[in-house]
This record gives C-alpha cells, structure tokens and sequence, in this order.
C-alpha cells in the first residue's frame, strides 16, 4: 500500500465583481476496493459552507452557491491523503472466445451497460475514421485486444498541450494528429463502444515523475467479461497501477469536469490551478497535523 498527498489549487479573479454564482467541483478522490480516502480537507473563500453530494453515478461533489455577497475572486483549495493499493491487473480469463463473444452480444448485458456503450458527441467515431485493424481481430481475446489498443491509441496522437480544448471530439482530434489526456481517452472510448466492450471515462490524479503529469489525469475503464473493470492510460500507454488515484468517472469528459459554473458579472475572468502528488512520507507534517485537528 502506498500512501499519497494530493493538493489540488485552483483561483479565479474576476474583471467585474459577481453578483450570482453556482459551482459544483468535482475533484475529491473516490473510495474504491484499490483507494481510501484517509484524511481530506477543502478550503475556499466563500462566505458559506458547500452542501455535499452525489453525481449520478455516485460520486462526491461540493456545491457553492452565493446570490447575497458579491466577490472579485474565488479559490478552493483540496489537501488529501489517499491509501492506494495496486488494482487488479489481470485481463486474461478461462474463458472461450465464443463465450466472451456471447457475453458481450448478450442484450440484458448491453442494457445493464448502456450508458456506457452509447456514443456521445465527444467520443463518437465510425470506423472510417480510423484504420480498420485497430478492431478485434477474431482472434483475439478482449484482454489481449486492449494491450494492442492501448498501444496503438497512444501513437495515434502527438501529446500537445493547447492543440485542443475540453469540447474537442475524438474525430476532430485525430483529423489534428495531437492532443492531450481526455483527446486520446475519447478515441479508445469511441472504438471500444462500437464493438459492444463496455468503457468508461476516467478523471483522476497521477503520480509520475514527468512534469506533464502533474495536473488532472483521464484515463479509461473497460469492461473484460467475467473480471469486471479494467484500467488502460492509452496518454502513456499504460495499464492502470497504483500511481492512478481515481476521482471518478462517466461517459465522457462532460461527466467527470473538475469543476462546472454558472454566474452573473459583466466582465471577462481568469482561472488558475495548480495540482501536487506526492509520497506522504513526504508530508509528515501533514499527518501530524490531522491528527492533532482530530
């Protein structure tokens, strides 16, 4: 097991103060049989308390609200610390291709996996989009296709910070041939769907040593008939470890936005944030701290 502290900053300094404004972020991790959430704190500047509750598929959300007190700027601030054991790695199962096969054309499988078999208007792709074998080949295991995949939708794409936004599809990320974490998530999403393999979209944090991984990370979940759920980082072109701290996840990038808005001002705005992942071996006074708040 190991322990990580997750810092997560974000600011933003408005031109014009707001008169209204609504927030919901999403940003804690999430309580899994691979994480726990052990200590966990949220600062901001808001004058009131956030309400906390669920999306619909489970996870934590803080919810602002201010319609009374207006303001120039808005921070919040997460300090977490996560216990992470490595999650199940396996893909490989005693069952036939046949049987697999049967599984997944099953129609009380597809609609107990309905949300996440339909295309959305982010991750939709058809297969003139791309190269024909990147299908199943017949064959091949699901285990075994999604290591090819993985691999495959990591070369697809130049990682390019800026080439592309959060409302970039997967088609129009691969006509640019660049793009970033979410870009190469909704081009795995959208070849998997098609072929009756169940995937997620995943948000989350990563702990590695390369610079560009320091921030908010998406990754995919698929579904292996008989082992359940299985992590893929088709951005690194790896299996999920226990470097991947899950916050939550959904059917594209639209369900797992760190942080959503509405507000009333008159002028333009600027947001900022900063994300950490450390060792908590590193943060001792972090530990002591808690448990002297406790």
């Amino acid at each position: 097991m190991t322990d990580y502290v997750i810092e997560y900053r974000t600011v933003t300094e408005y031109e014009k103060s707001v008169k209204q404004g609504a927030y919901e972020f999403l940003i804690i991790p999430c309580e899994n049989d691979s994480q726990m959430v052990k200590h966990h704190r949220l600062l901001h500047s808001m004058p009131r308390e956030p309400f906390v509750a669920r999306n619909k598929y489970g996870f934590i959300t803080y919810h602002f609200h201010s319609n009374a007190d207006t303001f120039d700027f808005f921070s919040v601030s997460l300090l977490a610390q996560v216990a992470k054991n490595p999650p199940p790695l396996d893909v490989i199962t005693d069952l036939s291709l046949e049987e697999q096969n049967s599984i997944l054309e099953d129609i009380d499988f597809q609609m107990d996996h309905q949300s996440f078999l339909q295309s959305t208007a982010l991750s939709s792709l058809k297969p003139g989009d791309f190269y024909l074998d990147l299908l199943r080949q017949k064959e091949e295991t699901v285990g075994m296709y999604l290591f090819r995949l993985n691999s495959a939708v990591h070369g697809m794409l130049k990682y390019a910070q800026g080439t592309t936004n959060t409302g970039t599809s997967a088609k129009v990320a691969l006509q640019g041939g660049s793009g970033v974490c979410q870009d190469y998530a909704h081009i795995m999403i959208g070849i998997l769907r098609q072929q009756n393999i169940p995937t997620r979209y995943v948000s989350g944090y990563l702990s590695l040593s390369d610079n560009r991984d320091s921030q908010l990370h998406a990754w995919v979940e698929v579904f292996i008939p008989k082992l359940g759920w299985r992590g893929f980082d088709p951005t690194n072109n790896l299996q999920e470890n226990d470097h991947f701290i899950k916050i939550a996840h959904g059917r594209d990038y639209l369900d797992c936005q760190p942080i959503k808005g509405v507000l009333v001002t008159d002028g333009g705005h600027k947001t900022s944030y900063e994300v950490s992942v450390r060792n908590s071996k590193d943060y001792n006074w972090f530990l002591q701290q808690q448990q002297q708040q406790q």
